[in-house]
């Protein structure tokens, strides 16, 4: 074969790493690609407003937003002291209940996240990046929204994820009630339609083990 006959072959070798992704490639890079943390000022985006629910509004009102920063005042160094910690700010030991990502991979996390930003969405929903993007791509196009999906972030409320950290292992813990924690910082999104009933049964949900709401604690007191 001539030599000039194989410039193109040639050309379209070089070419090839610049090409767009087919469908099934772009599928498998996504795959590859970790779901990153976001925080919670890009869930501001689409998550605050009346017609929202407020979201981020309340959570940043609420304790959660305010986790890291509990870790500097008095009264947590005094109970920090006592456990040896020096810098409840700098102690794993504090950092992993009042820190969002703490420890995650520097690749997990997409430029722009507030650590200091405390106990943030992606605590209890996961990351949000994928969601994000999904969201994204849906109100460029218009239309009515799709479910969010699995693959996006958790929305069904968990109490194991909560007692990660509301636990006895904190030094400050007291019983458990999500009944009493949820309306501390009930956030529920308008846009997906809730009749009352079905609000009602998840603001008088709790675990079966509460001492609050099994009358325990009631029987503990005779």
């Amino acid at each position: 074969m001539s030599p000039l006959n194989l410039l193109p072959i040639l050309g379209g070798l070089i070419l090839l790493p610049f090409l767009p992704l087919q469908p099934e490639q772009d599928k498998a890079a996504a795959a590859q690609a970790p779901n990153r943390f976001i925080g919670a000022q890009a869930c501001k985006n689409c998550h605050n407003g009346p017609e929202k629910g407020d979201t981020f509004d309340k959570w940043q009102k609420g304790p959660h937003a305010k986790a890291f920063e509990t870790l500097g005042t008095p009264k947590a160094k005094e109970i920090a002291a006592k456990l040896k910690i020096e810098d409840p700010q700098k102690s794993e030991q504090c950092l992993k209940c009042h820190q969002t990502a703490f420890g995650v991979d520097a690749k997990e996390i997409k430029r722009g996240f507030k650590h200091e930003a405390g106990v943030q969405c992606e605590s209890c929903h996961g990351a949000g990046e994928e969601h994000f993007k999904i969201r994204f791509k849906e109100s460029q196009a218009g239309g009515t929204p799709t479910p969010v999906g699995a693959n996006e972030i958790a929305v069904k409320r968990d109490v194991a994820t909560c007692q990660k950290c509301h636990n006895d292992k904190s030094p400050t813990y007291k019983d458990f009630c999500l009944k009493e924690r949820m309306k501390e910082i009930e956030h529920y999104d308008p846009r997906k339609k809730r009749s009352e009933e079905d609000l009602k049964k998840l603001r008088d949900a709790c675990t079966p083990d509460c001492p609050k709401c099994s009358g325990k604690d009631k029987k503990a007191d005779k």
